[in-house]
């Protein structure tokens, strides 16, 4: 069987929105563009998974959540064994994953932007510099204002 490589695979690879991707991809290189959009719409409406055919995409990509609310932009390339949880928005500028990459819950990749091979991003992260490889990006500690008559405090959760 064609393992991932990803250690933090969950063996979900190329099925159910990854594989409607991956006919429209086929469609779409052999010149049946509408046939292609028509199947990316289908992707759509069955797994709420946006993923036009023309974004590239390596082997056995993950979509633990079956692609639930991914949303990618026509010019982003995505390496081999790729992990991606749902809610996650890569969006304009033509972003580079690498290889072994895990994209955690709602996280958003803004811009040309390069993510190294076997990094990880955290649920929530907003990438908009380059991630060098092997390296883990999590979001700032969340803060809570309160609010005591006239006086805005913060707080530390």
């Amino acid at each position: 069987m064609n393992e991932s490589k990803n250690k933090y695979s969950m063996g979900f690879s190329d099925r159910g929105a990854v594989k409607l991707y991956r006919v429209s991809r086929y469609l779409y290189l052999n010149d049946f563009k509408k046939l292609s959009k028509f199947v990316k719409y289908l992707n759509t409406l069955v797994f709420r998974c946006f993923i036009p055919a023309e974004v590239k995409i390596g082997n056995r990509l993950d979509l633990p959540h079956g692609g639930g609310g991914i949303v990618m932009n026509e010019d982003v390339v995505i390496g081999d064994d790729a992990i991606i949880f749902h809610n996650v928005t890569i969006g304009d500028g033509g972003a580079r994953i690498g290889d072994r990459v895990t994209i955690g819950a709602g996280a958003t990749i803004i811009g040309s932007v390069r993510i190294g091979d076997n990094a990880t991003l955290g649920a929530g992260v907003v990438v908009t510099k380059d991630v060098p490889a092997r390296a883990v990006v999590v979001s700032a500690q969340p803060r809570v204002f309160l609010n005591s008559s006239k006086n805005i405090t913060e707080e530390n959760i």
